[in-house]
């Protein structure tokens, strides 16, 4: 059940994030802030997960959505470079 669950999420998050739903200030930040955020926000979602005892779902969660959020990022930058803009 849990692998049905990420597989909707992970698809139903790049959805999202192809449609152009992300926000300015998301779209405008430096990539490598987006990777330390991401780390800080997993890092949390343990922390908060083993308190309220719903780790294992909450890590997962929070993993699939910030990994989406990478992806896009990456590929973001793969598409000005390929087009020839400067990075």
């Amino acid at each position: 059940m849990n692998f049905i669950y990420l597989i909707f999420l992970f698809l139903a998050s790049h959805i999202y994030l192809e449609k152009g739903k992300l926000p300015a200030k998301l779209e405008q930040m430096k990539l490598r802030y987006i990777l330390l955020g991401s780390l800080a926000t997993i890092l949390f979602a343990v922390v908060l997960g083993v308190a309220l005892n719903i780790a294992s779902f909450l890590v997962m969660t929070v993993t699939v959505c910030t990994a989406s959020l990478i992806a896009y990022k990456y590929r973001s930058k793969i598409d000005e470079m390929e087009r020839g803009k400067s990075v």
